[in-house]
Parts: structure tokens; C-alpha cells; sequence
């Protein structure tokens, strides 16, 4: 979870919706839904504005309305894994669910757990009511997320990120309008994201508002009781850690950070953990190091910050498992102030400033000159525009330049959108909440190429609705400003039907190209030295120098990483390089290795590729890379679905759909 993410979810709880529900009305408005449900309009009357945005998220995320059941991936394998990974949380509800479960019993109603995808891990309650339930897969296995099964108490519940009942003909789906549902989120008691939803749930005769108070009576015992199994862990993490690092006690002058397997402070005391990183609150509780992929002595090393010197790393084994570790810092030593001594100034580099950012886009080639003059005339003409390139030669940087030129009052506001990492979910918190919060702010979708069917649609719907209220009685006062990168041939992707044709002319009014770095010719060599400067004031350290056969070797070399590669080779050399002055001898082997050596398979790959993509079906091609991505992430959902672009509950249904084994 990164920190934008965290600190959208650290936020005060609202109230329950208690609004009556008049099954007529809403019946009514449900019918005139469905007449007008290609061109929805707020608000509409007969239906509470919660449900009705819900219904408007379940069309555009493409559900049908005449589904009678929810998907279900009892028999994939993923229920088990989920189960593994939410083990905490099941035994956290586990007394409150058995409790409860037997108070249902005979009461027409059952209680549900479902993970923070709403894939329901545990069902307890009236026999008779369990029964009728797994017909509509209201049951163990069962996908309610509201991208997954539309409208209904478990996904409305993790969406808006509160307590909801959702009432017969309030449900999406014809097969849920006979069932009422009230359903709220559980949150993680140090970060406050949400984990899972605990949910009650009848036929339509049990409804009552307070059903909704209910659900989060349970969903508050629960986080009770992860709340006190975490003050226990974390005493038990300090307990071990005082054993696993002695001589560095409590009263030790040296620094110590303490942090779960997550990454999150549980202890601190001269880490200087309080100010090494500005862009976040590091108090205790707050993510001081990224781990998603586990904790380790190794990726903990990683995960460390520059600016924290650690020279001792212990992990901490609790029950017979890693349940997080120990930082030894050593404090550097105090050095009195003096002086500074006047260095003589370097010349400026050529190349244009970003705004106040600080960025830089450095190089005077004809190829960079040209497409810095495009993006000044497209800046000018402000239309949603298609930045292209090959990966690593600095689309953000253009688009960040665009941006500072359209607004320089505000030129630190700008965002991106990961398109490979989204769903539909994700894009109605980027796009459609600040678009309805009258955002001036320029919208920059990265890797736009990577993004889902299902996402691409949706984005569609949200721009056609956007144009419309531009050219509707009442326009917004900021027109929306989509900047979209990708280090794909679109129209290539588009002719192949990987990518909408009308989507692609709606992001692609204007292009710019921008040219990669072995085209720049001495480009490299400017950018290599604002680098070098970069590291040197960052560090302190003394500046590289290259000699003319390292010159000619990086002019030379193809860079297929482009500038992003470029800066690895100069922060690697500044670490490794035997002195200040460069020679052959230090550069990686890619680039003395003559060029030669370098073509061959590459180049008769590169010939036969599209040509083997053409052949393959398309259901086998899917199958094979969903293959490839499990065994590449040994078997991790979140990390392959990240990796294939697309949310870990579509990779569920593809799994259950092409029959593929996940172990």
C-alpha cells in the first residue's frame, strides 16, 4: 500500500445511511434505470443516492442485471489461499462468528467474513437460510465485490468504506433482489485499511435498518480483538528483540527501529526514523520500509532509505514464524561545522526546467530540441494527448512539462495513474471522484497500453460522461486534461483488439514521440553529468570523470533502457568505480561487449515474435501468460495479477474459467 493510499483510508468513520427504503419506489426507479442506463444522470428520485451511484459503478464496470449468482472459486484453489493469507483475521472473528452463528440459528439470517476482495472465507447461521443462500453462491467461496457481483451489502460495504444495508430491489443483480444484506468493513487497527467485511444477510423479510448497526457492532468486535493480539505481538516483538541484540538496550545511545513483518514501526528511538523520510508521518504505526513481497534480512536492506545508516538486522521468530525484525543504526559522527569553501560553479547544462519541480529534461540534440517545441505547442492547445516512447527515455518528465506549461500556478499538482496496476475500482477513485470534486489537475495515465478490457471501458464510459458535461446546460469550470504514456505501438494494439478503437481516438487527439536515447547522440553524455552532479550533491561524494575511451563506449552503446539506464550505470559506477577517474575496466560488460556480440538470437527473435502472436489463439496466449505469472510469483495472486495488469479477482475468474492449476 503506498502512502497517498494509506492516508486515504485514515479517515473518521461516517454514519450509517438510515434512509427509508420504499421497495415501490425503488422498483421504479430501478425500471427507469434500466431505460436510461447508457446515459445515466444525478440524482435520480424513489432510490437513496448510495445505491444509486452503486448502480451507476455496476454498469459501467459492465455487470449484467440479469445475473442470478455470484462468482464462485470454491473450486479453484483460491478460497484456501485467501484463507492462508487472511489467518488473522479468521481467527479474530472466529469467537465472535461462532457466537453469533448460534444466535441465528432459527432466525432466517446468517452471518458471513469475507476478505478485503469481498471473497467470502466464513458462513455461520440458520440452516435453511445457509442452504438457499449457496444457490446464488451466497456462501463460502462466493465473489460479492461489487466489480465482481454489482450492487449488494459485502461490495458496496468495501467501496464507500462504511456500514450499508442494501434492501431487495436496491441489489443490482436479479438473482440478489430477494435477499437483504447489511454489511460493514473491519479495518486493520494500525493502519486503518480495510482487510475484510463482516455481513448479515436474509431473505427480504427479516430487513431492518438497524441490521446495518449490527454488522458493525461485530465488525468492531473483531478489530477489538486484532487490536489487542497486536499490543500482545508488539510486546513480544520488543521481549525478542531485547534477547536478539544485547549490549543495544533500551538506554543504548545507538539508534533501534522495531518494525512488524509489514514494514511498520512498532518501536523507535534514535533511528532518526522521524525525519529521514519527509514525504510521510513516521510516527509509530506508520509504514517505515515497503516489504510486499515478504520480509527478509535481504529485502529489508533493500527497502532501507539512503539516509539510514544499519549495520545490524535481525529478524524476530515468533510461534516458528517471522513476525518481524530488529534495526541496529549507528549514529554518524558529529562533525563541527565550518566554513564552506567556495567552489567555483559549473556551467548550467542545456535542456528546459520543469516549473518549480526541480525536474530537468537535459539535452540539445536536434531529436529532443524537437520534441520539447511539440510539447510547448501541445501545452497551448490543451487536448488529451498520447505520449509515446520506449521505456525509460522520460515520458513523465514531458508530461509533467506539459502540464507546468498548461497551468504554472500549479505546477507541483500533478498525478499518475498506474494503468497496469488498475481496476475499475481503483480508476472510480482516480478518475470519477475528482472529476465529481471539480479537480483542475491534469490527469496522466501511465502505461495506458497495460490496462484491462474491463478498465478500458469503464474509462471510456467516465470521459463520454465528462465530454457531456461539458457540452450540458451546466459545465464544469475545469474541462479534465488526460495526458496517457505507453512504450507500445498503439495502433498496432488497436488492430490486434487489444485496445478500443474509440478509446484510443478519444486519448489520442494529439501525439508526441519522444525519441529514444541512442538517437540523441551527445545527449548521453550531458545526461550522464547531470547525473553525476545529482549523486555528488546528494552524497558529498567527489565527482566522476570519464575518460575519452568511456565516453566513446557510452556513445556507443544501443542503451535499450534508455535514460533510466543511463542513471543505474552512473549510480553503480559512483559505488563501484576503483576511483574518481572511470576507465573501461569499470563500466558493466553490456556496454564494452562489442555490439556484434549483442545481436543474433535478439534480433531473430525480435523478427519471428509477431508472427508467433499471430498464430497463438487469444485463449491460449492468456492462458500461457497467467501460467508464466503464477510461476514467476510462485504461486502469489496479488503479485501476478499486478504483474498481468488486471485486479486479483478478474485473475480469480480467469483462473476458474480456463481451468488453470495454481499449484
Amino acid at each position: 500500500m503506498t502512502s497517498d493510499q494509506r492516508s486515504a483510508v485514515k479517515t473518521a468513520r461516517p454514519g450509517i445511511d438510515f434512509t427509508d427504503v420504499d421497495p415501490r419506489e425503488t422498483s421504479r426507479a430501478w425500471n427507469k434505470f434500466l431505460s436510461n442506463r447508457n446515459a445515466p444522470s444525478l440524482p435520480m428520485t424513489g432510490v437513496r443516492s448510495l445505491i444509486y451511484q452503486s448502480w451507476v459503478r455496476s454498469n459501467t464496470t459492465g455487470i449484467k442485471p440479469d445475473l442470478f449468482a455470484a462468482p464462485s472459486l470454491e473450486r479453484s484453489g483460491m478460497v484456501a489461499k485467501s484463507s492462508h493469507d487472511q489467518a488473522e483475521l479468521r481467527r479474530a472473528a472466529r469467537t465472535s462468528m461462532l457466537r453469533i452463528g448460534d444466535l441465528l440459528s432459527g432466525a432466517e439470517a446468517m452471518l458471513l467474513l469475507t476478505d478485503r476482495d469481498g471473497l467470502i472465507l466464513e458462513a455461520v447461521g440458520d440452516n435453511s437460510t445457509l442452504s438457499k443462500a449457496s444457490k446464488i453462491n451466497l456462501s463460502v467461496g462466493g465473489l460479492w465485490s461489487e466489480h465482481a457481483s454489482g450492487t449488494n451489502g459485502i461490495g458496496t460495504a468495501l467501496w464507500t468504506g462504511q456500514p450499508v444495508y442494501v434492501h431487495g430491489e436496491e441489489h443490482f443483480c436479479e438473482g440478489m433482489k430477494a435477499w437483504s444484506c447489511a454489511a460493514a468493513p473491519i479495518r486493520d487497527p494500525i493502519d486503518l485499511s480495510i482487510i475484510g467485511v463482516v455481513n448479515l444477510s436474509g431473505l427480504t423479510r427479516i430487513f431492518q435498518k438497524h441490521n446495518a448497526a449490527f454488522a458493525a457492532t461485530a465488525a468492531r468486535d473483531i478489530e477489538l480483538v486484532l487490536q489487542q493480539e497486536q499490543s500482545l505481538l508488539n510486546i513480544r516483538l520488543m521481549e525478542a528483540t531485547m534477547g536478539s541484540l544485547p549490549g543495544r538496550g533500551m538506554d543504548n545511545a545507538d539508534g533501534l527501529a522495531i518494525i512488524d513483518r509489514f514494514g511498520r514501526l512498532i518501536f523507535s528511538r534514535n533511528s532518526g526514523v522521524d525525519t529521514g523520510r519527509a514525504d510521510q508521518d513516521l510516527g509509530l504505526g506508520a509504514h517505515f520500509l515497503e516489504l510486499p513481497d515478504g520480509i527478509s534480512e535481504a529485502k529489508i536492506a533493500a527497502a532501507l532509505p539512503s539516509t539510514h545508516c544499519c549495520d545490524d538486522i535481525r529478524l524476530i521468530e515468533i510461534d516458528g514464524m517471522i513476525k518481524g525484525a530488529a534495526l541496529a543504526f549507528r549514529q554518524r559522527p558529529h562533525v563541527p561545522q565550518t566554513a564552506p569553501m567556495r567552489q567555483p560553479s559549473a556551467p548550467a547544462l542545456p535542456g528546459v526546467l520543469i516549473g518549480t519541480t526541480g525536474f530537468k529534461i537535459v539535452g540539445k540534440s536536434e531529436a529532443i530540441l524537437e520534441a520539447l517545441d511539440t510539447a510547448q505547442r501541445i501545452a497551448s492547445a490543451n487536448q488529451p494527448t498520447l505520449i509515446e516512447g520506449q521505456t525509460g527515455v522520460g515520458k513523465e518528465l514531458f508530461a509533467r512539462l506539459i502540464h507546468a506549461r498548461m497551468s504554472p500556478e500549479n505546477g507541483d499538482c500533478f498525478r499518475t495513474v498506474n494503468c497496469g496496476a488498475m481496476n475499475p475500482k481503483m480508476f472510480g477513485d482516480a478518475l470519477l471522484h475528482p472529476l465529481e470534486a471539480g479537480g483542475t489537475a491534469p490527469l496522466c495515465l501511465d502505461e495506458i497500453g497495460e490496462t484491462s478490457a474491463e478498465t478500458q471501458l469503464y474509462l471510456l464510459r467516465i470521459l463520454e460522461e465528462h465530454s457531456a458535461r461539458l457540452n450540458g446546460p451546466h459545465p464544469p469550470a475545469q474541462a479534465l486534461r488526460v495526458l496517457s504514456l505507453t512504450n507500445r505501438a498503439m495502433r498496432d494494439e488497436v488492430e490486434a483488439g487489444r485496445f478500443r478503437r474509440d478509446l484510443f481516438y478519444r486519448l489520442s487527439t494529439l501525439v508526441l514521440t519522444i525519441p529514444p536515447l541512442h538517437a540523441r547522440g551527445e545527449d548521453i553524455l550531458l545526461i550522464a553529468e547531470h547525473y553525476i552532479r545529482k549523486i555528488c550533491i546528494e552524497t558529498g561524494r567527489d565527482r566522476l570523470i570519464f575518460s575519452p575511451a568511456v565516453q566513446d563506449a557510452l556513445m556507443a552503446h544501443v542503451w535499450p533502457g534508455n535514460v533510466r539506464e543511463l542513471r543505474n550505470v552512473v549510480l553503480g559506477l559512483h559505488s563501484l568505480a576503483k576511483s574518481r577517474m572511470v576507465t573501461l575496466a569499470d563500466l558493466p560488460a553490456e556496454i564494452t561487449t562489442p555490439a556484434v556480440a549483442k545481436t543474433g538470437l535478439t534480433e531473430v527473435f525480435a523478427v519471428q515474435q509477431p508472427t508467433l502472436a499471430r498464430d497463438a489463439s487469444l485463449k491460449h496466449a492468456e492462458v500461457r501468460l497467467i501460467e508464466d505469472a503464477l510461476k514467476q510469483h510462485h504461486g502469489n495472486l496479488s503479485k501476478a495479477a499486478l504483474a498481468l495488469g488486471i485486479s486479483r479477482p478478474t485473475l480469480y475468474r480467469k483462473i476458474e474459467a480456463y481451468g488453470i492449476r495454481t499449484s
